[in-house]
């Protein structure tokens, strides 16, 4: 249970990790924002409940955010923290009443000012003048946007006031208002790039551009809403702090409120979330603070987050439609994933006509069935999802499946939530095990796409995996598209194929809770299948990497009948079942670090990245002083800038080549 519990800790640290970089460096997230604090809850909880996997590195323990390797960087006077979350009135009268709990005091002011939806900034003024701006990067050291700051229009560069304080740190939040977004993507598409997905990209982008004028045409602007330190002058509350900053020359927001009552915080709140839309930028929601700045000091700190302050997240614009059908999918693992299609509605400003059910058990929470009224959200205007069921159309719940929908054989239920079809010759899981066999980081069967696959398994070509390796000529010159060079090319791939290692062909079987790295480390140790075959689940635990849960999947993969027999298949047909375990022989390169930028001519990116790992090289996705080769290739990017300013040694893919030839 514990190794379970280690597998799934380690899954969300890699999966918060993997979306904060998409969220705060790249600007592309691909979850919602509600999506991505399940995560965080999940994690938090499971840190909790089990304290002894708790790490200094959980990103639990760190406040989110990324600092680019393309500026220089800049330590804050003082931490610029996160804010923790609530999500409706009552979890926000519950921390209000926690603090004058805390405090002991039922007459404390809160402030509420609303949550712009921006990315954070940091500015510092010494005797009044404009120094220094940044990101809030991971919340200790940002990047240095200084000259990119300058060119916001409704930041001073000098305080309008006299007497200013010698040292004065403001924290604000960077954003586009609606109507210059609107704009800003209207000239992006006209010039055939790719818009932004909502104004904090945006905003978040243009701030960190390297080319000035790029910021200055974006019509960026900034609210102020906390300091960090400040020497020449002190506060009593909040609103003494942001009528001073009015005073210096900043814009403030119109909508803010002290609040004297619990009564009057939720009173605003419903104010402000009908007056949202009103508003000329996006606000994501409300944030509720102690006012009095001496009680915010006793209250004090987390390591993440104020616990003097906290956020108020909006509900996700919601719309109602008629669910027309709940179909079911079966993936490559067998599990059985239902999802809904309704019709079609506009929500976010994107027509949409399906959601995700997730599992069984959720249909019966939301107790629904086709022919019922939904209420949906586009959870952080991204992912489509069923809140509930606003008018029964018919009695009961859409029933649970007994048998597969694609094989119709016998279906198990797995911790409560989950179906899975058991039977290994299920048509539809043999279509998603085609698809993971034949892709690049398993087989690697260039040319062998999905559309291919139907086709064959159309006209019966594909009933078992070996079936790829006795095709002929014939039976690819029948189908759409297929002329001769197209047919001796696929054939070629198909027979480079089985030389790949036994890693590969590990994962390409799809084993679960078995990745490419893993799938490494077992062929790496065992060396052949005929090892793997006879090994025990105490023989896999012998593996450092290796946990119960991976050596129990191991073990019940390789005990499987069927398993044999498509084994003894595939080297039937040649398919390599061996993994080389030699050490490299070839050190040309001695551990040099190399970086690639740009499209090569003579290799894919893998394969140059396979030589240099030959010669004994290293791998990089970015640029540092421990740089020895940028290999450059066409479509270059901001790499090579990089690069000529740390005096890293360029080359292009000829000098690759004579390198590792000489």
């Amino acid at each position: 249970m514990q190794q379970e519990i280690k597998i799934r800790i380690d899954y969300l640290k890699k999966e918060i990790i993997y979306h904060d970089n998409l969220y705060y460096n790249k600007n592309s997230p691909k979850i919602s924002d509600g999506e991505y604090d399940n995560l965080v809850k999940e994690l938090e909880f499971l840190e909790r409940k089990n304290p002894f996997f708790l790490s200094r590195n959980s990103p639990t323990q760190k406040v989110p955010g990324y600092t680019s390797k393309l500026f220089k960087y800049v330590k804050h006077s003082s931490p610029m923290l996160s804010l923790s979350n609530t999500y409706s009135q009552e979890e926000t009268v519950k921390w209000c009443e926690k603090v004058e709990k805390n405090l002991n005091d039922k007459s404390i002011k809160f402030i509420v000012e609303p949550k712009i939806d921006g990315v954070s900034a940091c500015l510092t003024y010494v005797g009044g003048i404009l120094t220094t701006g940044a990101t809030r990067g991971d919340g200790k050291v940002g990047e240095d946007v200084t000259l990119n700051i300058k060119t916001i229009k409704n930041i001073p560069h000098r305080l309008q006031i006299d007497n200013p304080p010698s040292f004065f740190d403001l924290r604000g939040e960077v954003y586009i208002d609606k109507l210059d977004f609107k704009k800003l993507n209207e000239k992006i598409l006209e010039l055939g790039g790719q818009k932004f997905a909502n104004p904090r990209n945006a905003a978040s982008g243009s701030l960190r551009q390297k080319k000035l004028q790029v910021t200055s045409e974006r019509n960026l602007r900034l609210f102020v809403h906390s300091f960090g330190k400040i020497y020449g002058r002190q506060f009593e509350t909040q609103f003494d702090f942001l009528h001073y900053c009015k005073k210096c020359g900043f814009q403030l927001q119109d909508d803010l409120k002290i609040c004297s009552s619990l009564k009057e915080v939720v009173d605003f709140i419903d104010v402000m979330i009908s007056k949202r839309n009103l508003l000329p930028y996006e606000i994501d929601g409300l944030v509720v603070k102690i006012n009095n700045l001496k009680l915010q000091k006793k209250m004090g700190w987390s390591s993440k987050s104020p616990r003097w302050a906290i956020a108020f997240k909006f509900p996700a614009k919601q719309a109602t439609s008629i669910l027309k059908k709940i179909c079911v999918q079966v993936g490559r693992t067998g599990v059985i994933t239902p999802t809904a299609i309704f019709e079609p509605v506009t929500l976010a400003g994107v027509k949409i006509s399906r959601a995700t059910l997730h599992n069984f058990k959720e249909i019966v929470h939301l107790n629904i069935n086709e022919g019922d009224t939904i209420l949906l959200e586009r959870a952080g205007d991204v992912i489509p999802k069923i809140i509930k069921v606003v008018k029964k159309a018919s009695i009961g719940v859409f029933a649970t499946l007994q048998n597969c929908p694609a094989c119709f054989s016998k279906i198990v239920k797995e911790k409560e939530v989950t179906y899975r079809c058991i039977n290994p010759e299920c048509p539809a899981q043999f279509r998603e095990h085609l698809i993971h066999f034949v892709s690049r980081n398993a087989m690697n069967i260039k040319g062998f796409g999905k559309a291919l696959i139907d086709q064959l398994i159309k006209r019966k070509k594909l009933q078992v995996l070996a079936d790829i390796y006795n095709l002929t000529f014939n039976d690819f010159i029948k189908l759409d598209l297929f002329k001769e060079k197209k047919t001796y090319s696929i054939l070629k791939a198909i027979g480079e194929s089985k030389k790949q290692p036994l890693s590969k062909l590990l994962f390409a079987f799809g084993i679960r809770h078995i990745g490419e790295k893993t799938s490494e480390i077992v062929a790496k140790k065992f060396g052949n299948m005929k090892a793997l075959l006879k090994a025990s689940v105490e023989d896999f635990t012998k593996i450092c990497e290796i946990g119960d849960v991976i050596a129990e999947s191991l073990n019940f993969f390789f005990g499987k009948e069927a398993v044999h027999h498509l084994i003894d298949s595939l080297s039937n047909v040649g398919v390599n079942m061996i993994e080389d375990r030699k050490e490299q022989l070839n050190n040309k390169l001695n551990n040099k670090v190399f970086v690639l930028t740009g499209q090569l001519k003579n290799f894919t990116r893998e394969e140059a990245k396979k030589i240099i790992r030959s010669f004994g090289g290293r791998i990089r996705s970015y640029v540092s002083t421990k740089t020895d080769y940028l290999i450059t290739g066409s479509n270059l990017s901001l790499k090579l800038e990089q690069a000529e300013k740390l005096n890293i040694k360029i080359i292009d893919e000829m000098e690759f080549i004579r390198l590792i030839e000489r």
